[in-house]
């Protein structure tokens, strides 16, 4: 067999491995399997010769990196010293490797990859600096074989790029782990951010820095949503941020025991009518949205108002309240202790009924008469039941209260009481009596 036969056999080699590697890296984050073979004894000897001149392949390395990789020469990514050490570490691990003196450990690779991954050099970068190690040490591998050798030179380039292919992988893998750890770090980083910005804590100067870390705009227009989370549904809002995206609105999030709490950023102008609707579509429980506010320091006064809309709306439904939309609400979730005395106050006769689901009609239908604007035909249509029904249903509530519901005043009473039963969880409370 010829010399230019050997080399373009060891060439189809070297792209047959470099197409497994692109392959292994494609999977990630999949498990390297290592699998150890021993080198023949030509690639030992000549493994150990080309090991004696490690410096010089070093720097020869080096050079063809930094010229040969645009990652390397239009930045200053890596210095010198650092890629240097890099090189010569995994330069002397390959070849100790294939002169069999070598054990399979894989810290120069694992290396590698964390130290590229953390100076923000691409994978790509990394995966053609093996592929260059590879072509640099067959070339050397091939000065110093002699005639009589060279029907051993396909494989001799098999073990080369077995080899290669494996310190790609394993640099890789460690590449992709520490991408993923820091990812880790920097979005609790930034939920420990986001969560001082809502609260409010610091002085004002803390919190401008606070939101110009989050890349938050000094201007805009900000709101705050809070969607009610429970056990069972974490993420009521799940997907939100790329609907928000779509909507050229940015929206940093975080989950709290019985929240997801949203800072939304409206940089582009237009209204923001379309937000409830949007918000409704994914909605899983009662989510509650702050009033708009144009300097990000107030975020806290947002967070506020949205937990307190959010309250505003009926436990138990899926629903998009807005901050003082509906006063009375309002009033009743700022001030519960007021608002339960005054529905003992009122409601007091019906809630001490000892018929559960005697308490339970007349508070669903006084509830359904204010729903249908104090029509008893809607009632009656809306419940199923006969307009006469709803009437002794109605009359009934006046013998317990002393209030009509003809009355505009006591009316009103009626209707603050049975939001404050419903709002403030009291028909609960008081089912178990």
């Amino acid at each position: 067999m010829g010399e230019g036969c050997l080399i373009r056999a060891a060439w189809l080699c070297s792209c047959t491995v470099e197409l497994s590697a692109r392959q292994r890296v494609a999977a990630y984050p999949r498990a390297v399997t290592v699998v150890g073979t021993q080198s023949s004894d030509l690639s030992s000897v000549l493994a150990q010769r080309v090991l004696k001149r490690l410096d010089d392949l070093t720097a020869e390395l080096v050079d063809a990196i930094r010229v040969g990789d645009h990652a390397y020469a239009e930045t200053t990514l890596l210095a010198q010293e650092q890629l240097t050490l890099v090189v010569r570490d995994n330069l002397a691990s390959i070849l100790e490797q294939l002169s069999g003196a070598g054990s399979n450990d894989f810290s120069a690779p694992a290396t590698a990859g964390a130290v590229k991954a953390e100076h923000g050099v691409p994978l790509a970068a990394l995966l053609h600096a093996y592929r260059l190690c590879g072509r640099l040490i067959w070339a050397h591998l091939l000065e110093e074989v002699g005639a009589e050798s060279r029907e051993s030179l396909p494989q001799v380039a098999s073990e080369v790029w077995r080899i290669i292919d494996e310190y790609s992988s394993a640099a890789a893998e460690s590449y992709g782990r520490y991408v993923a750890d820091r990812a880790r770090r920097d979005g609790e980083h930034r939920r420990l951010m986001l969560r001082s910005l809502l609260s409010g804590d610091g002085e004002e100067a803390a919190l401008w820095e606070t939101a110009r870390a989050l890349q938050l705009p000094v201007t805009g227009t900000f709101v705050v949503v809070n969607a009610e989370a429970s056990a069972d549904v974490e993420r009521p809002l799940d997907g939100i941020e790329k609907r928000l995206q779509s909507k050229h609105v940015q929206s940093l999030w975080l989950t709290e025991l019985d929240a997801q709490i949203g800072l939304l950023s409206f940089t582009a102008p237009g209204s923001r009518c379309w937000l409830p609707e949007l918000l409704g579509e994914v909605a899983v429980g009662r989510i509650g949205v702050s009033r708009p506010f144009t300097d990000p320091t107030h975020a806290c006064t947002g967070s506020r108002e949205a937990q307190l809309a959010r309250r505003c709306a009926d436990p138990g439904t899926n629903s998009v309240h807005s901050y003082g939309c509906a006063a009375i609400p309002l009033l009743l979730v700022q001030a519960p202790q007021p608002g339960r005395e005054l529905a003992e106050h009122v409601l007091g006769p019906i809630l001490d009924l000892p018929e559960p689901n005697e308490r339970r009609t007349l508070l669903d239908t006084l509830a359904m008469w204010f729903d249908c604007h104090g029509s008893s035909t809607q009632v009656a249509s809306r419940l199923h039941y006969h307009r006469n029904t709803i009437h002794h249903r109605l009359r009934r509530i006046q013998e317990l209260t002393g209030r009509s519901c003809a009355d505009p005043a006591q009316a009103s009473e009626l209707y603050m009481a049975v939001r404050a039963v419903t709002l403030l969880g009291m028909d609960r409370v008081t089912e178990g009596r």
